[in-house]
């Protein structure tokens, strides 16, 4: 039963992305939706299991949110330039190098040569994996190295959801207390670009994406509840089989073409990314 559990994130987490191109929604829609199921879904979990909240910690969590908000309408923007199999595995990846240097270099958890050398190996794969899912073939219409514009808004939205994660790192906040604050920073973000965006929405778009809002939350509950059950060092890699769930279920579902070249590259890639977070994982131990 644990190990079902751990595997949640990883779907949820998986088949999100897939839920919002799934309603053909604009970004802004997208994001939208998602983040007022996800407040729904934070004020419904509040409900049935109260938490007392703190000044810090609260702000905290709610700036968190504002970055996920920002990445993750940067990501659904890549989402309409290039396909879900290509942007997954490189905003992904480089949320992994981010937050696995930032917990290295700043919070200083390497400490012995077996980190250093364990940790250095896993950026190594995991850049490795990046480099590979970013080849472009004939078949995707778009020349085998990324367009510039593209790739920035990949690095973009890598860095924001960098730092989505990094802010609790840094003030030690976790636990069940962030969800409601940290939902109602994205709720709010998104508000603000959605008014400074000048697009009008449509509600039947917006309302589309609930769904997309509760495959994140029940994800990101999830992951707390596996990280108690069987560890971070179990839990982690596990959820990150996400990047896997996205890639080739995008591919099956919308019907991407690709060439038996680009079907490699792209499998290893992720092959590749996955043992990266498996030593990442070493580290924890």
């Amino acid at each position: 039963m644990d190990t079902l559990i751990a595997f949640i994130p990883a779907i949820g987490w998986g088949f999100m992305p897939i839920l919002a191109q799934m309603t053909k929604a604009s970004p802004r829609e997208q994001l939208t939706g998602t983040v007022i199921g996800a407040v729904l879904f934070a004020l419904c979990l509040y409900s049935y299991s109260p938490v007392n909240f703190q000044i810090t910690p609260f702000i905290v969590s709610f700036v968190s949110g504002v970055f996920w908000s920002v990445g993750q309408l940067l990501q659904f923007q890549a989402f309409q330039k290039v396909s879900v199999s290509t942007a997954i595995p490189i905003i992904c990846g480089l949320q992994l190098m981010g937050t696995t240097l930032f917990a290295a270099l700043i919070l200083g958890e390497w400490t012995t040569g077996y980190q250093f050398g364990i940790g250095l190996a896993a950026l190594i794969f995991i850049l490795s994996g990046i480099l590979l899912t970013s080849y472009q073939g004939k078949s995707s219409g778009l020349s085998k190295p990324l367009p510039l514009q593209i790739l920035v808004m990949l690095v973009c939205s890598g860095i924001a959801l960098t730092l989505y994660v990094i802010i609790n790192q840094i003030f030690h906040v976790s636990g069940l207390s962030v969800i409601l604050p940290q939902s109602l920073g994205m709720l709010c973000s998104a508000l603000l670009m959605n008014c400074k965006g000048g697009q009008k929405l449509h509600l039947v778009q917006v309302l589309r994406n609930l769904s997309t809002g509760l495959s994140w939350s029940v994800a990101n509950l999830a992951l707390f509840i596996s990280n108690g059950l069987i560890g971070v060092a179990a839990s982690f890699p596990i959820s990150q089989a996400s990047i896997a769930i996205s890639c080739v279920g995008s591919i099956l579902i919308f019907r991407e073409k690709k060439s038996p070249g680009e079907w490699l590259r792209l499998l290893a890639g992720i092959t590749v990314i996955m043992v990266g977070v498996g030593l990442i994982s070493l580290v924890k131990l």
